[in-house]
């Protein structure tokens, strides 16, 4: 993956996709029983807001653009406030899932726990999660970022709309335990606990051990908060030199991503 993604489109160029498709109702009940669990949808457009990236909102740049009969108008507000809420409530069912999972039952510490739960939410994680749904096929995107930035496959949408749908969820039922029981769906169906133990995605581990072996040197991070978009953008230099970018909805997460990104670089590790 290049070092441009969406969040790099500064969406100046015609939005209308005639790709774009709202979810419904039978699609979240069919999502729902596929993981076995009953469900009433209470109001769709929550959910249909849930996969509206920022891309196809009312933007200043696409008033000169007029809308063809086959493509969704633009809508007026994106995923990102449905995502906080998403993230904020994953965060808190991942840890209770896991201390109830190994404590008591496992000879085990917290540093395990945090490791486990880091590569739970993380962004490759989420994003597979949310590709086995089919939630890529419901995104709302701008043209420019559809097919450009190849966005049904960009991982960090994809996170984002899974973290959204969770708030989606909520929002709609006012249901902690609905959540919960999505969440653990998901991970139990997909997740290999077995190889997420043996797994070492803590890129920013792997990229300062190359660097010191191979280069004699640590990786430097310049880490900033777009105020724009609300996402941390990252560079990674190794001396003076850049060697890759990442962005994430946190610093971590930002910094994770460019390393991972420099260790493709390296050819350590493989996309």
């Amino acid at each position: 993956m290049s070092d441009t993604s969406a969040k790099d489109t500064k969406f100046k160029s015609d939005p209308y996709n005639s790709n774009n498709h709202l979810i419904q109702e039978s699609d979240i009940l069919n999502c729902m029983k596929s993981l076995g669990i009953s469900h009433v949808v209470k109001d769709i457009s929550i959910y249909q807001k849930a996969f509206v990236h920022k891309s196809y909102t009312h933007l200043p740049d696409y008033e000169e653009y007029t809308r063809p009969e086959n493509c969704l108008p633009l809508c007026k507000e994106s995923y990102e406030t449905m995502e906080f809420l998403g993230d904020a409530l994953l965060g808190s069912v991942v840890s209770t899932y896991l201390y109830q999972r190994y404590v008591g039952h496992f000879k085990i510490d917290e540093g395990f726990l945090t490791k486990l739960k880091i590569r739970l939410v993380c962004g490759e994680q989420l994003g597979y999660l949310s590709k086995r749904l089919g939630f890529d096929k419901h995104m709302i995107l701008s043209k420019h970022v559809d097919e450009n930035c190849d966005g049904r496959n960009n991982i960090h949408i994809l996170e984002d709309i899974y973290e959204a749908f969770l708030g989606a969820l909520f929002l709609d039922t006012d249901n902690l335990e609905c959540v919960r029981k999505f969440i653990l769906s998901t991970i139990e169906m997909y997740v290999d606990f077995a190889d997420l133990i043996a797994r070492d995605n803590n890129y920013k581990d792997q990229i300062l051990r190359y660097l010191q072996h191979n280069h004699k040197v640590h990786p430097t991070y310049n880490t900033v908060k777009n105020e724009e978009t609300g996402r941390f953008e990252c560079e990674l230099y190794r001396s003076e030199e850049l060697i890759s970018k990442g962005e994430g909805t946190t610093k971590k997460k930002a910094e994770q991503d460019a390393s991972r990104k420099a260790l493709i670089h390296y050819h350590v590790i493989s996309e």
